[in-house]
């Protein structure tokens, strides 16, 4: 650079730096951009629905990417994403717990806004558009009691749990469902109703709805779908799919992985966030519950069923290094790779895949490592209890519901009660919720691999620390 661009360049940024000094974006009106004009503009609501679906996009892309590593579904191997959250560690001052927070009221403000006051101004379609608004808002409200302590039931509003925030997801899918003209929207708000009643416990409720959905719509999906071209677009596809060591799954279900695979350029994947499959798992659920292992063996039968006629899909994943490109812990990439799912375990076939050939097959929905012979074995409530927690594992696993299986949620973060005087920073919601018997220091994701035997020990095998305590309040609904 010369000497007079470089003095130009120096008189710029310091004409930049004093016009940023004198500019308050805050004091700025548009005359043309207010709420009285978008209320008073052509399909106001309809634009506004539409917001709000992306706002609900936005909040699961920021949910999929931190919920999935604080379980013990995968490890944070090699990306700039979250890297405590695998111990888990979680805290109130961090900023994706606060991300997370953020976006999930963002979707229940935006829904509310538009249920109280664009929809009173533009009644165009106003009965489907109320349905589809109350379904986003119930949604958010399930995942507020799935993933945290709880959240204000509105912007520096009063504090409630989780349980309430199920209770509120429960009315907003009930009137969604009432007014519903769309079966599919009817059959996701059944299907959420299920899952919010057993995420509360209630058995006979949960067992009503699952009833009900199977009756209507025996292979139901509700797919949230991402756009490549306009966005968002699927942002845990990439960390399961790059060639880079990004998020590496739990070997012992390396077969079911990658979920979402690239394919196409800009062909985004959809993720499941509502589906038949825990229909029959509350099922066979609710029948152990009272001790009946022969009806939690038929629900099991029908739920395997179901899931072995989902779509798989041929993956080449010769990108896929399996931590050897720079990752911090190197996984298993062979299928003459054996499991032990515990140390003292016996050694399982056929949960690894060879990456380096031709493609792989992987279901793209649901898939187990569950036969029918397994099932028909069962003949222990405990063996029972074990077969259903490592189906659910399996068959919701990159949806973002194992974290709330083990107990575990996220804090209200500290911002939202520093700037909320119905909060008090020093509340118990402050605090995460890890059940004491869960293992700490990435304990859950860790284990040992021979290159040379050919095998691969977990640490721990946690769908047996679930079934051993059961007793406790943080998990297994049903057995509580």
């Amino acid at each position: 650079m010369t000497a007079r661009l470089t003095r130009i360049a120096i008189a710029l940024a310091l004409l930049a730096a004093a016009a940023c000094e004198q500019f308050d974006p805050t004091g700025v009106e548009n005359p043309n951009v207010t709420a009285e004009a978008f209320l008073r503009s052509p399909d106001a609501a309809r634009t506004w629905v539409r917001g709000t679906e992306r706002s609900w996009l936005l909040a699961i892309n920021a949910l999929m990417e931190n919920v999935e590593i604080t379980s013990d579904n995968y490890f944070n191997n090699f990306t700039t994403q979250n890297k405590v959250f695998d111990i888990p560690r979680l805290d109130n001052q961090d900023l994706d717990v606060r991300t997370m927070f953020t976006a999930l009221a963002r979707v229940r403000e935006s829904a509310t806004y538009g249920l109280d006051v664009v929809l009173a101004a533009d009644t165009t379609g106003r009965v489907a558009n109320e349905a589809i608004l109350r379904f986003y808002r119930g949604m958010a409200s399930l995942w507020v009691g799935e993933y945290f302590t709880g959240m204000p039931t509105s912007a520096l509003g009063p504090f409630a749990d989780a349980s309430a925030h199920l209770g509120l997801a429960i009315e907003d899918f009930t009137r969604a469902r009432s007014i519903a003209t769309d079966a599919a929207l009817r059959n996701a708000c059944t299907a959420a109703l299920a899952r919010a009643h057993y995420r509360l416990g209630a058995r006979g409720a949960a067992v009503t709805e699952a009833t009900a959905l199977l009756a209507a719509a025996p292979s139901f999906v509700r797919s949230a779908t991402f756009d490549g071209v306009n966005g968002p677009t699927n942002a845990l596809q990439g960390l399961l799919s790059s060639a880079t060591n990004n998020y590496q799954v739990l070997p012992r279900m390396d077969f079911l992985d990658p979920k979402y695979p690239l394919r196409a350029a800009q062909q985004q994947s959809p993720i499941a966030v509502l589906k038949a499959e825990e229909a029959h798992l509350i099922l066979a659920e609710a029948a152990l519950a009272t001790n009946d292992v022969p009806a939690t063996r038929t629900h099991l039968r029908n739920l395997l069923t179901l899931v072995n006629s989902r779509p798989t899909e041929l993956v080449d994943s010769r990108a896929q290094r399996r931590g050897r490109a720079g990752g911090l812990v190197v996984y298993p990439d062979s299928s003459d790779y054996r499991i032990a799912f515990a140390p003292g375990q016996p050694f399982v076939t056929g949960l690894v895949l060879f990456r380096g050939g031709a493609p792989v097959r992987v279901p793209t929905l649901s898939g187990t490592s569950v036969t029918l012979e397994r099932i028909d074995a069962l003949a222990t409530a405990d063996a029972a209890w074990y077969l259903i927690y490592l189906m659910r594992q399996e068959i919701f696993l990159a949806e973002g519901r194992r974290m709330s299986d083990l107990g575990l949620r996220y804090p209200v973060p500290l911002a939202e009660a520093l700037s909320n005087a119905n909060l008090d920073p020093s509340g118990a919601y402050m605090t995460a919720v890890i059940p004491p018997f869960l293992p700490l220091d990435t304990r859950m994701d860790a284990f040992s691999m021979s290159t040379t035997a050919r095998t691969v020990i977990m640490q721990h095998d946690v769908n047996t620390l679930l079934v051993a305590n059961r007793a406790s309040p943080l998990v297994v609904p049903f057995a509580n």
